[in-house]
């Protein structure tokens, strides 16, 4: 009888903690229902293909190692033939090169400050 109530004792307590770490991982992966779906960027005028053509047109030579859209703006690594790699930014809607963002430019400013110290 001992040996009865000790078995059904263990998988009692072992059901229990299973319940408890279930509950527990469903809490965690439940945000209340607060979080709201990603939504996809709206999709460039100009896609990537004409973007990069553009931007192989400003290094002689070149050829594209990254593409991402940032925003309304692909930014495009183009290799040279001298091995280094510039930026190269067109206007997603437009398809023209324009100037770095300007989030790019102020951390390029905040490097240098912190230079000066």
């Amino acid at each position: 009888m001992r040996r009865k109530t000790a078995i059904a004792t263990g998988v009692l307590a072992a059901a229990l903690a299973a319940g408890v770490a279930g509950v527990g991982i469903a809490s965690a992966d439940s945000d209340n229902g607060t979080e709201t779906p990603d939504k996809a960027p709206a999709r460039p005028t100009v896609l990537v293909d004409a973007a990069q053509r553009t931007a192989v047109g400003q290094v002689a030579g070149g050829w594209v190692v990254s593409s991402d859209l940032e925003g309304t703006t692909w930014e495009i690594e183009v290799a040279g033939t001298d091995g280094t790699v510039k930026e190269v930014y067109v206007d997603a809607a437009k398809g023209t090169v324009v100037q770095a963002p300007a989030d790019e430019a102020d951390d390029a400013d905040d490097a240098n400050d912190a230079d000066d110290d």
